[in-house]
């Protein structure tokens, strides 16, 4: 019978990119927040501008997080 796969903790890199995650979740919230308060006042591009930036944060956002979430095993061969 094959053993489960052993986890072991996050990397560090892992760590790393859920701050970024985070940031970029941040930002996203930022540009929402500046479209509607900005949204009348600018042209058609700067708000089409405003909103692909958001959108973009959002979804690097969302990858980045399911990288640093994701568990990931340990594939280095037993010493036996």
């Amino acid at each position: 019978m094959q053993q489960p796969a052993r986890h072991t903790p996050k990397h560090l890199w892992q760590k790393i990119i859920n701050i970024i995650a985070k940031l970029s979740f941040f930002i996203a919230a930022i540009g929402v927040v500046l479209t509607l308060i900005y949204g009348n006042d600018v042209s058609e591009a700067n708000k089409a501008s405003m909103g692909a930036i958001t959108f973009i944060c959002f979804a690097i956002g969302i990858v980045l997080n399911t990288i640093g979430n994701t568990s990931i095993p340990s594939l280095k061969p037993d010493n036996d």
